[in-house]
């Protein structure tokens, strides 16, 4: 059985009263083989800290955000029906 990823939130950063970020772009791709969301985002941050040397900078972030478990029913389920089980198993033993 394949090792289960565990997913760290994202969390994009936000502008500051020294650094702008702008967004130019972005794009979010959905990929069902693996039930994840591929997104990417192109950012220009301006450096404004000190005011004689302003400069620019281009990134490009890409990152996955996981689709919504839809196991967890499955797994409620079952354990309801192995409860029941054990529990005509008790009632026949009981019985018997």
């Amino acid at each position: 059985m394949p090792k289960e990823k565990v997913y760290v939130p994202i969390v994009e950063p936000k502008s500051t009263s020294y650094l702008e970020i702008v967004e130019l772009g972005r794009t979010v791709t959905p990929q069902p083989v693996f039930k994840k969301d591929t997104v990417r985002v192109s950012v220009k941050k301006i450096c404004r800290g000190n005011p004689e040397e302003t400069f620019e900078t281009e990134e490009h972030w890409e990152y996955d955000v996981p689709w919504p478990a839809e196991e967890m029913e499955v797994k409620v389920t079952e354990k309801q029906t192995v409860k029941a089980k054990k529990k005509n198993i008790i009632e026949r033993v009981l019985n018997s």
